[in-house]
């Protein structure tokens, strides 16, 4: 029962929860330059897909930019980064997206430093082309993270650093924290957002802890074990076996990383959706805020002793 009171005392005054701070923001910032078909695509219009075809003809030199996001007039020695991406399948979205830019917002008020990413897009609808594109965004991001740590101004704590996304963000989420070599910065939490990996054999090579969401009858996304765009809730299946491999969902994560002893929590979302954040209308729904406070507080617990799980690096 002590033990109980003390660590409900802890989590009642964990750091890093309670916004503090006016939030700054360095926009278009350049972190890269690399070859590819283009960074950004906007999500929901009708038309964006034939519109950017012609450009999969030819690859260009791109500048691969992010938006930093800064608790100002904050005076700490080192701050934690949460490096956030969006989703998109790979072919559209942004990093000005609305939920992106929401949650990046609410951490630097935090005292985070957070960061949205724009990352390599495109791909012809193959399944080589579609694990090259894939490749390319981790690639990019992994970039990002350098460019990050190496800006000195930024004060960022190279111990202190948590990853998250939504579908495809996600994904690259995943894809840092156990990326296999000793020489990438180590993450230290995952916001999974309906994502998903290729093999649960990855979360053999890391320690991150994992916090996932995603509704069970999601269109889009795997659940368990699946194929994308394959899913019952939709009206139309998409033939996605032709270019993509099987994949593990939410679901599927949680379960391995438990059954590795790594630190993990899952959130069942019963409404029918992939995007549970943002509304059809545009606007932040209840789940926006939800994950939001969620991520807050098991980042935060990830901070502390109590809640330290195993290295395997």
């Amino acid at each position: 029962m002590i033990l109980m009171c003390a660590l409900a005392s802890l989590l009642s005054v964990l750091p890093y929860t309670t916004p503090k701070y006016e939030v700054e923001v360095e926009r278009d910032v350049v972190y890269a330059q690399a070859e590819g078909y283009w960074t950004h695509a906007p999500v929901g219009e009708r038309g964006t897909v034939r519109k950017l075809s012609p450009q999969l003809l030819k690859t260009r030199a791109l500048d691969l930019d992010l938006d930093i996001y800064l608790p100002a007039a904050d005076s700490s020695e080192t701050r934690p980064l949460l490096l956030m991406m969006h989703g998109g399948s790979f072919f559209i979205g942004n990093k000005e997206e609305k939920g992106q830019a929401g949650w990046c917002d609410y951490f630097a008020s935090l005292g985070y430093v957070a960061v949205s990413i724009n990352y390599r897009l495109g791909f012809r609808p193959t399944r080589a082309d579609l694990a090259a594109a894939e490749k390319r965004a981790l690639d990019d991001a992994d970039a990002a993270l350098r460019y990050l740590l190496e800006r000195k101004d930024l004060r960022i704590d190279p111990e202190r650093i948590f990853a998250a996304g939504t579908s495809a963000g996600a994904m690259l989420a995943l894809g840092l924290a156990f990326r296999p070599g000793a020489d990438h910065p180590r993450i230290r939490a995952v916001g999974n957002f309906w994502g998903s990996v290729h093999d649960l054999k990855v979360l053999e090579q890391g320690s991150a802890a994992i916090l996932s969401f995603q509704s069970p009858h999601d269109p889009v996304m795997p659940y368990g074990k699946g194929y994308p765009f394959h899913s019952e809730a939709r009206r139309v299946q998409v033939p996605s076996q032709w270019f993509s491999e099987e994949m593990y969902g939410t679901h599927a994560i949680h379960e391995r990383a438990e059954e590795l002893g790594l630190r993990a929590e899952h959130h069942p979302c019963e409404e029918p959706r992939h995007r549970l954040h943002i509304a059809d209308d545009g606007e932040y729904t209840e789940r926006f805020y939800e994950i939001r406070d969620r991520m807050a507080t098991f980042f935060a617990e990830e901070l502390t002793p109590l809640s330290s799980g195993p290295d395997r690096r």
